[in-house]
């Protein structure tokens, strides 16, 4: 039994070793993320309600067509239609039909129900693009945010060694008299506090990474690696559009608008078939049917009555044709089409203001991207000169702190200045790239 566990316990550990991390690149995370999206799965399924009412809609021009038959049971005293007589026997009687119906004419109430079904499925259609480009965009946000934090976390991991193997060096200069002692305390505090924020960095990363795979709707407990997105230097130096011609384009393709700009049409549409409800509708009707009794039925041919005529015969025998055509002509009723037409005319004045609103957002969105992308292309520059130049300080200064020519103080400015210049740098180069792929993201690129 022990030997039974043992095996168990130790295929379960073999099988957990063996399991590998799984690396996602920005490409994985917007896939998974597209295909396990709930809004965007709920958007497609909008998207068929929205088809099924399109459908409804044009159906809704064609007559109508029902066949009933029912088979009756009387009892007592009571006139036989069939055989034209009073009895006061147990009858079985049926009365088979077929009934049509069509509206002729309502206004036009089909007409503009059949456009507001179109507009919608248009506008169902681009909620579905605006989710996916919101799918897109979030993910790279935190895409984004997550490589951000493995650089920060690497800027982090190579201070605290550095100041690890600055102590050391010192430590082992005191022990042979030649050290500075105020040096070793001032690396040991130093090194403390990175170490908190190397913890907090490495914090930062967690919360980012888990934030990017709860927003692919994967398992948390599973092991993934955020594999970075490799960077040319010529994609940072590339000359963009001019803003005017990045609005325009994103203006004319975006999603969300183009849904604004559905629910607007539908909307008219939806007034107008309410206005209809103030016009007459003209309205045909028409049934073929037949009867039986078990009483027997007359022959419309001999005149005679014929108490055992079957089934069959006394369809022959009892077929008729009818046709009704009905006016109605609204008068009165208690203002209820009023109301309808004032609520439909105010869901008009508020598609028309979120079609505003849905520009305002696109614009100030672009503009901000725009700017942010500028912006970082701008800081690029400088903050690689930056670097450049705290790198050479820094290891001017460090060799003159390991021969004991200048103080801690100094040095440590020095290290933080330098790396304050690595996170400038990576900040840029990411903001550049990414800002730059969202900024197609909206031209439909």
């Amino acid at each position: 039994m022990r030997k039974f566990i043992f095996g168990i316990i130790l295929f379960a550990s073999l099988t957990i070793a063996a399991q590998e991390a799984q690396e996602l690149s920005l490409d994985d995370c917007i896939s998974i993320a597209m295909e396990k999206n709930i809004d965007l799965k709920r958007a497609r399924n909008n998207e068929i309600s929205a088809r099924a009412n399109r459908f409804q809609a044009i159906m809704n021009f064609f007559p109508s067509l029902t066949a009933g038959i029912n088979y009756d049971y009387f009892f007592g005293n009571f006139f036989d239609q069939n055989a034209a007589r009073q009895v006061s026997a147990t009858t079985n009687s049926s009365n088979p039909n077929l009934s049509s119906s069509v509206i002729i004419f309502n206004g036009f109430s089909n007409q503009y129900n059949l456009k507001q079904r179109e507009s919608e499925q248009r506008a169902a259609e681009a909620a579905v693009d605006n989710a996916q480009l919101s799918v897109k965009s979030n993910i790279m946000t935190f895409y984004l945010n997550a490589v951000l934090s493995q650089e920060n976390l690497r800027i982090a991991e190579d201070r605290v060694r550095l100041l690890e193997s600055q102590l050391e060096r010192e430590e082992k200069r005191v022990s042979v008299g030649v050290g500075n002692l105020d040096a070793v305390y001032n690396l040991r505090s130093q090194l403390s506090n990175e170490k908190q924020n190397l913890i907090s960095a490495k914090n930062t990363l967690a919360t980012n990474e888990l934030t990017l795979i709860q927003a692919m709707q994967l398992d948390p407990s599973d092991n993934y690696i955020i594999k970075p997105t490799s960077i040319q230097e010529e994609e940072l130096l590339t000359e963009i559009d001019p803003f005017d011609l990045v609005l325009s384009d994103a203006l004319k393709i975006n999603p969300a608008i183009d849904q604004a700009g559905a629910n607007k049409d539908a909307a008219n549409y939806s007034y107008k078939r309410t206005s209809a409800g103030q016009f007459p509708t003209l309205s045909a009707f028409g049934r073929i049917g037949s009867n039986y009794s078990s009483n027997g039925a007359r022959n419309p041919e001999t005149g005679d009555f014929e108490p055992n005529a079957t089934f069959s015969d006394q369809l022959d025998f009892n077929k008729f044709e009818y046709v009704n055509f009905q006016l109605n002509i609204p008068i009165f009723n208690r203002f209820q089409t009023r109301r309808d037409i004032q609520v439909a005319r105010v869901g008009v004045l508020n598609a028309e203001l979120d079609f505003q609103q849905a520009q305002n957002s696109v614009t100030n969105l672009v503009q901000r991207v725009y700017l942010d992308m500028l912006n970082a292309q701008t800081t690029y520059q400088s903050a690689k000169e930056n670097l450049e130049a705290q790198q050479s300080i820094f290891d001017f200064i460090k060799k003159r702190f390991e021969t004991g020519n200048t103080d801690f103080n100094t040095y440590q400015e020095s290290l933080t200045n330098k790396n304050r210049a690595e996170l400038q740098l990576v900040n840029a180069k990411y903001s550049i790239v990414f800002r730059k792929q969202i900024l197609e993201l909206f031209r439909g690129e």
